[in-house]
């Protein structure tokens, strides 16, 4: 028999979660099938210098103008390192893009209106982890070795919204091309959003206060929880602050700062969609120095 007050308690969580979210999700799933359609890979790269710092911070505010979904970033990422961009202006581009967009910070103010702190800490926290994960894998590697790092035979792992980037110049195949991209990206994020939101609400009805405080013993604890969370839900950046805002009292604001910055860095499609582009070596690298960068400034801020 279903304890009556838990079925109550998952179902106003998920019907919460799904309302108040899914404006963000569908504009966000608008404005990538508009990028999509429209905006091409030269632009972009025309936007961000190549001078060592003005292209690093011109590659981390483009996401202001190039609010860009995470499954499209990590190829159009390797497109533009692979046509001149340097490595490093490349991955901090990759990192920020999905963080540093008025959607996203937008979606996050709404989730937190009374903590304006985790929006600026997740906005700035991620900007300035771009940066210096970037910086790192741009002394690595170096325009001689940038061609080592990429993958020819492409594994196609990439979401349906990001498959077709031919662009055409007939109005109604624009038209056309910007419905299917809308569609396919808005059912895309949908499926991973309505699991995230699924494990939350039921993870928020059958654990208590008592039982969180157990996982949440220490910051460290409850930082890896959060982190490892996110990377296992894969969650929609335009979303994920409102799946994520009911933890925020039993675990504090640098583990759900860890969680909001892991997730658009790094979550686990991603993860395979980084492994299919670049070599090996160059994934796991990247991979390893986003997390353990994202699981400092948690810690930093739990601590403070």
């Amino acid at each position: 028999m279903v304890d009556t007050s838990i079925l109550e308690s998952f179902i106003w969580s998920f019907l919460g979660i799904v309302v108040e979210s899914l404006p963000f999700i569908i504009i966000g799933s608008l404005v990538s099938a508009i990028i999509q359609v429209f905006l091409t890979e030269e632009l972009i790269r025309k936007f961000i210098p190549k001078v060592n710092i003005l292209g690093y911070l011109g590659a981390i505010l483009s996401g202001i103008l190039f609010p860009i979904c995470e499954c499209a970033i990590v190829p159009i990422t390797r497109s533009l390192i692979k046509k001149g961009l340097p490595v490093g202006i490349g991955i901090s581009f990759m990192l920020a893009v999905p963080i540093v967009n008025p959607i996203v910070i937008m979606s996050t103010y709404y989730a937190f209106p009374n903590n304006i702190s985790v929006v600026l800490l997740r906005t700035l926290g991620g900007a300035l982890i771009a940066l210096v994960v970037g910086l790192i894998m741009g002394a690595l590697y170096n325009e001689k070795k940038k061609e080592l790092i990429l993958k020819e035979n492409i594994m196609t792992i990439r979401c349906e919204c990001c498959v077709n980037n031919k662009f055409t110049t007939s109005k109604r195949e624009k038209i056309i091309n910007l419905i299917n991209h809308g569609s396919n990206e808005f059912l895309n994020i949908s499926v991973y959003f309505i699991i995230g939101a699924f494990l939350s609400s039921v993870f928020s009805a059958l654990m208590n206060n008592e039982v969180l405080a157990r996982i949440n013993t220490n910051n460290l604890v409850g930082v890896l929880f959060m982190i490892a969370l996110s990377f296992i839900l894969s969650l929609c950046s335009e979303a994920d602050a409102f799946v994520v805002k009911g933890f925020l009292e039993n675990f504090g604001v640098g583990a759900i700062v860890g969680f909001l910055i892991m997730g658009p860095m790094m979550d686990l499609k991603n993860a395979f969609l980084t492994f299919g582009v670049f070599n090996n070596r160059f994934a796991s690298r990247l991979v390893l120095f986003i997390t353990i960068f994202v699981t400092a400034l948690a810690l930093l801020i739990s601590i403070l």
